[in-house]
């Protein structure tokens, strides 16, 4: 896992060298989806997020994030999917920096198998896994009018995964 996250920080650390550029200005109809990974104590998610901006400050989407952990005799996962909205604080005058605050509303889809000591046969089921509440606040720094640097905190406020969170990625601008 520290290799994954070794290689995007390089990846966005290469981006950052060679690419530049003034504009910076989250738009009406701009489409911008990001590869994710999130910053976690006991494993490395990842995922994606898409925006569509409805406004030149309002923005809809989505994310989708995967994390699996587990040892030699147990396995875990869980896929949380969430449709979002953001407000884009586009009458700020900070160069190539995009601020926005929104939030989520959710489904958390947990599951884990385990080994049985005794039989060696594989046990698995589902738990924990429910609807979830996430308000979040995010930048987006543009290194070039197509790329830039992305991070969002969260705060889960609802359901069985609930904590305080982020993700580091690069955006990229589709229009």
């Amino acid at each position: 896992m520290k290799k994954v996250l070794g290689v995007a920080i390089l990846l966005l650390l290469f981006s950052v060298s060679f690419v530049f550029s003034q504009d910076k200005e989250f738009y009406e109809k701009t489409q911008i989806i990001s590869p994710i990974l999130g910053v976690n104590s006991y494993t490395v998610p990842f995922g994606a997020n898409f925006e569509y901006g409805i406004t030149e400050n309002v923005g809809i989407g989505g994310t989708a994030m995967y994390w699996s952990w587990g040892g030699r005799m147990y396995s875990n996962s869980l896929i949380s999917l969430s449709a979002d909205a953001a407000y884009h604080f586009t009458s700020l005058e900070v160069d190539k920096l995009d601020l926005f605050a929104g939030g989520g509303l959710g489904i958390s889809i947990y599951s884990y198998s385990w080994k049985s000591g005794y039989d060696g046969g594989v046990y698995g089921g589902a738990g924990s896994s429910g609807l979830f509440l996430e308000p979040f606040a995010g930048a987006r720094y543009y290194f070039s009018p197509k790329i830039s640097g992305f991070t969002r905190l969260h705060v889960n406020v609802v359901g069985s995964w609930a904590g305080v969170g982020g993700v580091l990625g690069v955006s990229f601008r589709l229009k």
